[in-house]
């Protein structure tokens, strides 16, 4: 890890010490020390997917190994691996290109079939969502835990959707366990590959036996990692609303929402077209104090939001408007102001305050007082009301008024002064107040 990264996540200490802490201030000075860097690695950003090429989903229980063999087959760090279920929540895109072949490769959530409550609920309905769209379905098991009733439940819900299975039996690391890797044809669903993921074991002969599984494959480097268009990064503190943003403008339940801090782990890259302009949403972790993380995952999940910064070109910033601005908020705007990233400010939330003319003009004027640095950015209040809002499916507010903001703020970024243009306000402004004349002390 350089000291680049270091550099990024002390950022997020520079405010005074002298003030008082609170707990409704939620901050971040993550160091990912701990963490390898992948800084030049283009494939963190999602692909573009080219027309007519498959698309293979990873699918299986809680820990088994998916993010690591998603890794594995893309060439890349891309999802955040932890020796815990539950690391993986929203479904992830890569390309993998092997041989002069290119194909999407999906990473999915762990199924419990047995939980059919709160977060567990949303990561199988975005197991399920790649599932209906995949060309091929592999089917990760564990060989050093051996066949669970889990994986014979998982196996009976791939066998009714009717897709090509490759059965894949991970961890195997030592020849005993392909042994024991055998009994994975118990599930009844043809061939069995055993492999480790995590050191490499014969991934390359599964990457043959995807790639003559699939009907249609792109040529190699035909998928773009980057997607075309305006890059805008929802960023903010936990549970400010982003994702719930992102799937009112997908107008489809995209990423997952839940009252859970830290739902979102990875970023997400979302193509998407306002008024013909290609635009790249792209959803991030929340950021929130050091003391409050108490995980290498959820340092690793603000990490990646913090290069998120990096590589995008407008940051909206999502404030609760029924908090207000904080000290975290201050500072993510700050990093992004003084990256060279236009900042878009969105008052989420608005219903809870907008019956309270008094209360919504102080929360207003705070906003305007506390983010004054970034030179009259534009402020957007925005709200998403009834029935699955959540989802995608309620009542918006404020959303194209958003987009038109972060468009114009994205062209103002753009915009090339003449040196002529440049000169004649800089003469005016020292004519408005010049300079002051140095005193000549004589000897």
């Amino acid at each position: 890890m350089n000291h680049a990264d270091d550099d990024e996540t002390n950022e997020l200490d520079n405010t005074a010490d002298s003030e008082p802490e609170t707990d409704d201030v939620d901050d971040s000075d993550v160091d990912d020390s701990d963490f390898e860097d992948d800084e030049d690695n283009d494939d963190e950003h999602g692909p573009t997917r080219v027309t007519g090429t498959s698309i293979v989903a990873i699918v299986g229980r809680p820990n088994v190994g998916k993010s690591t063999l998603f890794n594995r087959l893309v060439g890349a760090k891309k999802a955040i691996v932890e020796d815990r279920p539950g690391v993986t929540r929203d479904r992830l895109y890569g390309a993998v290109n092997h041989d002069g072949h290119s194909y999407l490769l999906v990473d999915t959530g762990g199924l419990d079939l047995d939980d059919g409550g709160g977060l567990m609920r949303h990561i199988r309905a975005q197991a399920e969502i790649a599932i209906d769209s995949a060309d091929l379905i592999l089917f990760v098991t564990d060989v050093a835990d051996g066949l669970s009733s889990d994986d014979r439940e998982i196996a009976e819900l791939l066998r009714r959707s009717g897709r090509p299975l490759l059965v894949v039996a991970n961890k195997v690391d030592n020849p005993a366990r392909e042994v024991d890797a055998q009994q994975m044809h118990e599930l009844g669903l043809g061939d069995v590959l055993a492999i480790s993921a995590a050191h490499g074991r014969n991934t390359g002969e599964l990457h043959e036996a995807i790639i003559s599984r699939l009907a249609h494959t792109a040529p190699e480097g035909a998928i773009v990692a980057v997607p075309e268009g305006t890059r805008i990064a929802f960023m903010g503190r936990p549970n400010a609303g982003k994702s719930s943003l992102i799937n009112a403008l997908m107008r489809e339940p995209r990423v997952i929402v839940d009252s859970e801090a830290g739902t979102t782990r990875d970023p997400i890259d979302l193509p998407f077209v306002f008024n013909g302009q290609p635009l790249v949403l792209i959803d991030t972790a929340g950021l929130r104090r050091r003391k409050q993380i108490d995980r290498a995952m959820e340092k690793l999940a603000a990490i990646k939001a913090i290069r998120t910064m990096e590589r995008t070109q407008i940051v909206v910033l999502v404030l609760d408007a029924s908090v207000g601005v904080t000290d975290q908020d201050q500072r993510i705007a700050r990093m992004a102001h003084e990256r060279g990233k236009g900042v878009v400010a969105v008052l989420n939330k608005w219903d809870l305050v907008a019956r309270d003319k008094k209360a919504a003009h102080a929360v207003w004027v705070q906003a305007e007082e506390e983010l004054a640095f970034l030179e009259r950015p534009f402020m957007i209040k925005t709200s998403i009301v009834g029935e699955g809002r959540d989802l995608g499916q309620g009542h918006a507010r404020g959303l194209d008024e958003l987009l038109e903001g972060c468009l114009h703020t994205a062209r103002a970024l753009g915009r090339r002064i003449p040196t002529a243009d440049l000169n004649a306000e800089l003469k005016a402004a020292s004519a408005r107040r010049p300079p002051p004349t140095p005193r000549v002390i004589p000897r």
